[in-house]
């Protein structure tokens, strides 16, 4: 390899690993910077690409360092369940809240944890869970793609029967492989019922709030504990309301970008903007002014830090932030 190829390529490795630190890469560049952690030549090209993150984050005094117990004993959980099944399925993370030494033991596990099997024989039904800070891609038995965004859970039975029922509890993005089988995913609000399409289904239990947005296709969402059911065309969405349902037409990229690495954000509600940025980040942000309430963020967050994009916030809005290193919380006051 001649000097200036070489050269290209530690570039294009330091690009990757900086991506990989701030929690953006996507699936295909989670792979190739998992494989190149894998390979023992690459070990002191991968201390060289960390080495310069790492000195970073000791000096910070902003966020302090976090642990994970619970992720932690998921792990160990997950690798005992391997070696003792062989399991192969593979989860492809691409979105990490975790820092330093920890990222780089996750990646070598190549997504095996989280993994939740009951036994076959007592529950056919298997479970994806994503703590907060974590997104993950899954192929369903009947070939179906998912996105499951972080905080989110995933129920679905190890053979699809006549209906292909599914469980949520969070947000996620489908792709749904046509079928004469209904597609039905089920969540606390009601049943989404499809045929073969693309969709986005938010549907969080800790701020009682459930969107549907299509973006090819058709679906139907049926209310929970009524017969009332409306079909959405393609660019509409239906969002819980106070009043009960409605159905609008939306810009579906905002809905979906989440799960190629990136918040898209169009006049978004500053409640809102924060509780996605608490997910996104596994972070709490709180603030006690309620002027806040009628601010609202137009932007788009990719490769940002949390401490670039709350620097970003007391520059865009007349506020300043703090974190307590001992709740490790942020806390936004209006100047």
């Amino acid at each position: 390899m001649c000097i200036l190829s070489k050269r290209k390529a530690i570039i294009q490795v330091n690009k990757l690993f900086k991506r990989y630190y701030n929690s953006v890469l996507k699936p295909e560049e989670f792979s190739e910077v998992s494989d190149f952690i894998s390979e023992k030549r690459n070990t002191l090209s991968v201390f060289s690409a960390m080495k310069f993150f790492w000195s970073e984050e000791t000096k910070r005094t902003d966020v302090a360092p976090r642990s994970n117990p619970e992720l932690l004993l998921k792990i160990k959980e997950a690798i005992a369940r391997d070696r003792q099944k062989h399991i192969s399925k593979k989860l492809s993370f691409y979105q990490w809240g975790l820092r330093v030494a920890a990222v780089l033991i996750i990646a070598l596990l190549v997504g095996h944890f989280l993994f939740e099997e009951s036994g076959f024989s007592e529950m056919p039904e298997q479970t994806i869970t994503t703590p907060p800070g974590a997104k993950t891609s899954y192929t369903l038995p009947d070939g179906s793609l998912v996105w499951l965004n972080s905080g989110s859970t995933f129920s679905y039975p190890v053979r699809f029967g006549k209906t292909r029922e599914v469980k949520l509890i969070g947000e996620a993005f489908f792709k749904v492989v046509k079928s004469d089988n209904p597609f039905i995913v089920s969540t606390q609000y009601g049943n989404v019922i499809v045929k073969g399409t693309s969709f986005n289904v938010n549907a969080y239990t800790d701020v009682n709030a459930f969107e549907t947005t299509l973006v090819e296709g058709s679906v139907a969402f049926k209310i929970k504990g009524t017969e009332n059911e409306v079909t959405l065309k393609p660019g509409e969405q239906i969002q819980k309301t106070g009043q009960g349902y409605a159905i609008k037409p939306v810009e579906t990229k905002y809905f979906t970008s989440w799960k190629e690495g990136k918040l898209l954000f169009n006049r978004e509600p500053f409640p809102s903007f924060v509780k996605k940025l608490e997910r996104w980040y596994n972070v709490k942000i709180e603030y006690n002014d309620p002027k806040l309430d009628e601010i609202w963020y137009t932007g788009t967050i990719e490769m940002e830090s949390i401490s670039e994009v709350m620097e970003m916030i007391s520059r865009a809005a007349p506020v300043s932030y703090s974190f307590n290193n001992k709740t490790r919380v942020f806390t936004i006051k209006t100047k």
